[in-house]
């Protein structure tokens, strides 16, 4: 039963990766379609680590307190050594639905833009 309701759902995931707008959102699909194959429930809450680039911390700070105000858990803000840009790494618990997720995705994607940055994606373990 679990190897046809994986099937179903990445019937459905292929359908959805066909419709998805951007690169980004065809790349929630990509994810999830990798979480089911690998056995995750994607019904269930998973930890899901979001990430976004930012030119100045200042700006990088501005981003993240809206993440937070979204419901985001702020886990680090930080720039690699040598590097220009700063990386805002941010958690929620949340089940991956692909509806979900490309609603997160848009919304993550404009709160990069705002703050003159870049959204670069999200990923999680599995939860079996």
């Amino acid at each position: 039963m679990k190897v046809l309701i994986n099937l179903i759902l990445a019937s459905t995931l292929f359908v959805g990766i066909c419709s998805a707008q951007s690169i980004a959102e065809q790349q929630d699909a990509r994810v999830i379609e990798n979480l089911i194959s690998a056995g995750s429930d994607i019904s269930k809450p998973h930890n899901i680590d979001f990430f976004m680039f930012m030119p100045s911390k200042s700006k990088a700070k501005s981003a993240a307190a809206e993440m937070e105000k979204l419901g985001y858990t702020i886990a680090s803000i930080d720039r690699d050594a040598g590097q220009s840009q700063w990386q805002i790494h941010a958690i929620r618990v949340m089940a991956p639905q692909l509806d979900a997720m490309t609603a997160t995705t848009r919304t993550l994607e404009s709160v990069a833009a705002k703050h003159g940055g870049d959204y670069d994606g999200w990923g999680a373990s599995v939860v079996e």
